[in-house]
């Protein structure tokens, strides 16, 4: 087994200020989360978006709040870079995740108000005023998505992947720019951007949602 030098692992968290306001998802609003808990049990790195012949990352369950700046030191436990194939290149990162989130948000007209959704279902929240309280929040289904946004919106557009009343899901990301594993491990830089991730359907608060949020992750020798 070859043995790796100058063993190198970063992983940072950046989010943006609260004044980028342009809603992620067409037709909707978005705001600020300050919090953000995403419970992700399988991390895998892939030589397309497709993913057919994956290297896993990290494999259990734990909870991330990626609008934490703690979530970096956190992440990093979970990821074990050791053993990556040599010589192959790899573009994409592919997470498995709970449907399921906690999150604390405001944007202006709506925000959370603690309350807790059903699998596969938007969320009520609360005119603006008073206290933001952190709300269990799901991926609503596709159809319920279409039913409430329009038919022409599909989460594929963010690299999510989902099946209706499914319990978790995936999302794939891009790299920033390919990466093959010449004989030292990586040097990871993973950015989250939950400046939007936070969103409502417009009109009443009662459609709230997670909106996706923006991730940029790259990956170079050290």
């Amino acid at each position: 087994m070859l043995k790796f030098t100058n063993i190198f692992f970063v992983l940072s968290v950046l989010f943006f200020a609260a004044s980028v306001n342009a809603s992620p998802i067409t037709g909707t609003n978005s705001g600020q989360a300050t919090r953000y808990d995403v419970t992700i049990t399988k991390v895998e790195l892939c030589q397309s978006a497709t993913c057919t012949a994956p290297f896993v990352l990290g494999s259990s369950s734990k909870v991330f709040d990626i609008a934490s700046a703690s979530a970096g030191e956190e992440v990093g436990k979970f990821i074990d870079l050791q053993g990556i194939p040599l010589f192959q290149t790899w573009s994409h990162v592919r997470v498995t995740m709970s449907t399921s989130f906690v999150i604390s948000g405001d944007d202006g007209t709506c925000k959370t108000n603690g309350g807790s959704g059903a699998r596969g279902a938007f969320l009520a929240g609360a005119a603006s005023g008073g206290a933001v309280l952190p709300a269990t929040m799901q991926l609503p289904n596709q159809a319920t998505v279409q039913g409430v946004l329009g038919a022409g919106f599909n989460y594929s557009t963010y690299g999510i992947t989902q099946t209706d009343g499914a319990s978790q899901f995936t999302m794939t990301i891009a790299l920033a720019s390919p990466y093959t594993c010449k004989g030292e491990l990586p040097r990871i830089d993973v950015k989250f951007d939950t400046s939007q991730a936070f969103g409502h359907g417009g009109g009443a608060c009662t459609v709230t949602f997670p909106q996706p949020p923006t991730v940029t992750i790259t990956a170079q020798d050290p």
